[in-house]
């Protein structure tokens, strides 16, 4: 260990930019990476804090995509099904706002006050409780310089902002939300629900009661949350995950190339002193192993630069770019470590091998 550390040393600028290398190609395989599942986290922000239990038109997939519309009294059909806690009515679509002059695609939740379906983080104001009255995303009001007590401009008609909602980003689409009366009038959809939420009674089953909404209930389908996330998720992401995954895979392609050549880089430059420790009696199996230990501070050293750097990257996107979301999660971490140090083991061993089989006296000579 002391011949390896001081042989990093020597030479502090190379290991500097050893480092910064590997680091940089680390945090560009987790940042990519994060991209991809922080879009499939974003797209199904709304469904994660809703009940097990959803009820469309008969048919029905997906949330986002799919037009549902039924009928306003048949949440009071669902309601008396058997181990149904609650059945709270939503009126969900897409609006194009106008802000500033510039058109921004939103999806508004329209939802009875006291019920499920609404936002689940007050930043400021209230819950919207009279026509026309909107809560406002974090992200959008942000942009564009709204607060409470601020007018939109939506269909024509001025909607209040009452409140401003924090965690409410979708990907592309933040999510606004309003009184159903106000939803069902933009959407001009009166008297009638997109989605209605089925909370199930303690200790029923979840897909025991949807069988049982589709047996008592004509024209409708009850589908489950997590069914309805998978769906919505594939859907979205499927449409970037072909670009994302091959810019991931590129990225780790060149994080590979990175960490390889950097390592065998290292090891070749040093072929004189791996020669001189020959001389003193250091075996074919020492070298490997000094080679090992310096490939392997090289692999976590720049690693762990790459996770800082990467989370560091994260927390700047948060701040100055919040519609976008980057999940970097502890597996990845670990996966990417893990990967780095393999890599630059096997980078490592190549020119450490040929250096155990190589003759002292020829080392010297190049």
């Amino acid at each position: 260990m002391p011949v390896a550390r001081r042989q990093l040393l020597a030479e502090r600028a190379q290991l500097v930019v050893a480092v910064l290398a590997v680091g940089a190609a680390v945090a560009l395989v987790l940042l990519l990476s994060g991209l991809r599942r922080g879009i499939g986290e974003q797209e199904t922000v709304y469904l994660d804090h809703q009940p097990a239990v959803l009820v469309g038109q008969s048919g029905t997939r997906d949330f986002l995509s799919q037009t549902s519309v039924l009928p306003e009294n048949l949440g009071a059909r669902i309601a008396a099904v058997p181990g149904v806690q609650d059945a709270a009515p939503i009126s969900e679509g897409y609006a194009m706002l106008s802000l500033h002059g510039r058109r921004v695609l939103t999806l508004l939740i329209g939802y009875d006050q006291g019920r499920g379906g609404g936002r689940w983080q007050l930043e400021s104001g209230r819950e919207p409780r009279a026509f026309g009255e909107i809560v406002l995303d974090r992200v959008v009001a942000r942009e564009h310089g709204f607060k409470v007590g601020s007018e939109i401009t939506y269909g024509g008609r001025v909607l209040n902002v009452v409140g401003i909602s924090g965690g409410t980003s979708g990907f592309m689409t933040p999510l606004e939300f309003t009184t159903r009366a106000t939803a069902n009038t933009l959407n001009e959809r009166p008297e009638t629900a997109t989605f209605v939420l089925v909370t199930p009674k303690d200790g029923v089953d979840a897909t025991a009661l949807e069988r049982r909404i589709d047996a008592t209930v004509p024209r409708v389908s009850a589908v489950s949350r997590d069914t309805l996330k998978s769906r919505d998720s594939a859907l979205v992401v499927g449409a970037v995950a072909g670009p994302l995954l091959a810019m991931v895979a590129i990225a780790a392609v060149v994080a590979v190339m990175v960490i390889a050549l950097t390592v065998y880089t290292s090891v070749r430059d040093r072929s004189r002193e791996y020669a001189t420790l020959k001389t003193v009696g250091l075996g074919g199996r020492g070298l490997m192993r000094l080679a090992a230990v310096q490939a392997s501070v090289l692999a976590l050293a720049g690693s762990a630069l790459g996770v800082l750097l990467a989370l560091a990257a994260t927390r700047g996107v948060a701040e100055w770019a919040p519609k976008y979301l980057i999940a970097v999660t502890p597996t990845d971490v670990v996966a990417m470590g893990a990967a780095a140090l393999a890599f630059a083991l096997f980078a490592a061993f190549v020119p450490a091998r040929y250096l155990a089989q190589l003759d002292p006296a020829e080392a010297f000579r190049r």
